[in-house]
């Protein structure tokens, strides 16, 4: 039997300290291998609940999306289908107010609202003259005047500022040669040298302004009757401005960056350039977006009114059946925000 003596104690403790941290390291970065295999796991299923999410989101999108499209189709056709109704039931019918019979005969074709059957109803009242038109800022589509280019084959002047409007309004009206589609921005200096440029002034039937700032100083600076003489004279109003207060967008070019509620003139102002002008406010079509004026010699049977009395509020779709009045006021709003209008 071999007894360890103190000295031999001493030279073998260092090497199994060694040995003891050894173990210890070595149990230390096996636990961190375990945590670091968890971590990867957790990782893993973070990343599929991402794209679980992810696609859920995008199909979700999708799904919302397409319950908007079905919403704004089932109201289109809403209104379509109570147009049939209208048209069935008032055919054969008299003896009821001429505006009301004209609003009657309103349905929507091509046009924002229901614009399309009341221009329709007022120009069979007027008579049609030239089958000619005049639009300023007719967007893509063509405007209040896409209905006489494009199913009655009129011709005519569209003014259009966005290039890309420009472009699919060209593109749209390319089957008919007597539609001239200008891609340039109309102002109150260059408007009567466009239509009297493009040889489309004179006697026309429908006169169309909706630009979304300076349309009351365009309407203003036309020379009515000696470069252009409408008929019918369709301008969109904003109604956020009120019945009765007359004012408008400074004469010049409208701030990016203000709230889409600074835009147009009031239903007052226009009425009065209208005035003018010799022309009478006769309706505003009921989602408060456009105002039909009338040349005093046509039509005397439809009787004109104020702005306050023909005055609608603007309405939005917020479903298949409410249409919600806006009340906002943007004359206040542009008093806080700062911004200038200017009393006509």
């Amino acid at each position: 039997m071999t007894l360890m003596t103190t000295e031999n104690r001493d030279e073998h403790a260092p090497v199994a300290g060694a040995a003891r941290e050894e173990r210890k390291v070595s149990e230390e970065i096996r636990s961190l291998r375990e945590e670091l295999g968890l971590a990867r796991k957790d990782m893993g299923r973070l990343y599929r609940l991402n794209e679980d999410m992810r696609r859920t989101l995008k199909s979700l999108t999708a799904l919302l999306d397409g319950e908007k499209q079905q919403r704004k189709w089932r109201t289109i056709f809403r209104l379509q289908l109570t147009a049939l109704l209208r048209m069935r039931y008032f055919e054969s019918r008299g003896g009821i107010a001429t505006t009301a019979s004209i609003r009657a005969r309103r349905f929507r074709l091509r046009s924002q609202n229901e614009e399309d059957g009341l221009v329709l109803a007022l120009l069979d009242a007027t008579g049609v003259a030239a089958q000619r038109f005049v639009e300023i800022g007719s967007g893509g589509s063509g405007g209040n005047s896409a209905v006489l280019a494009h199913d009655l084959g009129w011709s005519g002047l569209m003014i259009e500022a966005g290039e890309t409007s420009a472009s699919a309004a060209t593109s749209a009206y390319r089957h008919n040669a007597g539609v001239t589609v200008l891609h340039k921005t109309a102002s109150s200096e260059n408007i009567n040298g466009f239509i009297r440029k493009t040889g489309s002034g004179g006697e026309v039937d429908l006169l169309s302004i909706d630009v979304d700032s300076i349309d009351y100083w365009l309407f203003d600076a036309l020379e009515i009757p000696r470069i252009v003489n409408p008929r019918l004279i369709v301008c969109e109003y904003n109604a956020l401005f009120g019945p009765t207060r007359a004012v408008t967008l400074p004469n010049a070019p409208r701030p990016r960056t203000a709230d889409k509620s600074y835009v147009g003139a009031s239903l007052a102002a226009l009425t009065k350039v209208a005035e003018r002008k010799g022309y009478r406010l006769v309706l505003c079509e009921d989602y408060g977006v456009n105002a039909f004026f009338l040349r005093n010699d046509l039509a005397p049977e439809i009787p004109g009114y104020t702005a306050e009395q023909a005055f609608r509020p603007m309405r939005r779709r917020r479903g298949l059946e409410e249409d919600t009045p806006e009340v906002e006021d943007a004359i206040a709003g542009a008093a806080a925000a700062g911004l200038p209008l200017v009393d006509v």
